[in-house]
């Protein structure tokens, strides 16, 4: 209950400063939250505590300290507080007040030395200790403020940053329309980015917290668009939220959005495939061209032969016939040496036989 109490303060307490309330309605409120928190319980063994930096602490250390018979608190091995029996409560530093019937110490404006482990041992009427319990003190700087920015990136995304002004060890969550978002990068100690997609706008909130406080900021959240056009005589060419196209006086058309870089390796892909094929191509183109050479070539390698002739010959009486002359062209054989055949005792004459390559 009083974690909701404090979680509720601290935003009412965020929504009047936005609000500019006047300073008199801003001190009631704080006055009531304040006077509403709880202490921190260290009546158990080993609690954890948690306080801000430079504001008040409220510790419950016992129930009633006048029904002991002796006590004492102590950091490390100072001694703090010693009190009980009827005796006078002993505090050795000035920042801090014990309230014996409440149990209750308060820390005045925490400091870092103040973060500590703290030990109370209580003693009997002989003076021995009957019971120790520890309370480990954490002491961290409050989220003053949170203040969100973004920008568009060349491909058309958009980048969110969140700022917060002081807070140790803070936590970051990011909400869209309600939503949670995952975060895209791992937030520093001030600063938290995450990176939203063409597509994605809406009432974008970043929560800050820690141990200590919780503060968070909205804003609404335009998706971004390629702007190309001139505003006031000066040229606009890039992306840029959509609510900025109110600042074009004349659109330049003919002129898109620049492609992303992805396209280059896809087109020198594309461009190397038609390259493979064309070459590919040719040779195919050339194989044919050399079958048919081939072709030509060995039909031309075949055997010619030259028309036979039949001449005749003046008549000649030779043993009671006519000789008949018959002369034959040249016969061509290819590849083969070149010879000549010479036929004699005969009336007929006979071409040289020659091969041809």
């Amino acid at each position: 209950m009083g974690q909701i109490w404090h979680i509720f303060c601290e935003e009412a307490e965020q929504k009047i400063r936005n609000m500019k309330a006047t300073a008199g309605l801003l001190v009631l409120l704080l006055t009531v939250c304040h006077a509403e928190e709880k202490a921190c319980d260290g009546r158990k063994d080993g609690v954890q505590c948690y306080g801000k930096l430079g504001e008040p602490m409220l510790l419950r250390l016992m129930d009633n300290a006048n029904a002991l018979f002796r006590y004492t608190w102590k950091k490390n091995k100072t001694v703090l507080l010693a009190g009980g029996n009827g005796r006078k409560v002993n505090l050795t530093e000035r920042r801090f007040s014990f309230t014996p019937e409440e149990g209750l110490m308060k820390i005045e404006k925490l400091e870092r030395r103040d973060g500590d482990k703290y030990t109370l041992i209580i003693y009997n009427d002989r003076g021995r200790q009957i019971s120790s319990r520890t309370l480990q003190l954490f002491v961290e700087a409050p989220v003053i403020s949170v203040q969100i920015a973004s920008k568009c990136l060349p491909q058309g995304e958009q980048q969110v940053s969140c700022s917060a002004e002081g807070g140790d060890n803070p936590k970051y969550e990011w909400t869209l329309d309600g939503k949670p978002l995952p975060l895209t990068e791992l937030p520093g100690r001030f600063q938290a980015n995450i990176t939203l997609t063409k597509h994605q706008s809406g009432q974008l909130r970043c929560s800050v917290r820690n141990n200590v406080s919780h503060v968070r900021e909205e804003t609404r959240i335009w998706t971004c668009v390629f702007i190309n056009c001139t505003s006031n005589g000066t040229r606009i060419s890039q992306w840029l939220p959509e609510t900025k196209r109110s600042l074009c006086d004349e659109q330049i058309k003919g002129i898109g959005a620049p492609q992303s870089k992805t396209f280059l390796p896809i087109m020198g892909g594309v461009l190397s495939a038609l390259f493979l094929l064309l070459v590919v191509a040719v040779a195919i183109v050339l194989s044919q061209k050399k079958k048919q050479s081939d072709t030509r070539e060995a039909e031309e390698q075949d055997l010619t032969y030259a028309d036979v002739r039949i001449l005749t010959q003046p008549q000649q009486q030779m043993k009671g016939r006519q000789e008949v002359a018959v002369e034959y062209g040249q016969v061509n054989f290819s590849q083969r040496p070149r010879s000549t055949i010479k036929l004699e005792q005969d009336g007929c004459v006979y071409a040289n036989v020659n091969r041809g390559r």
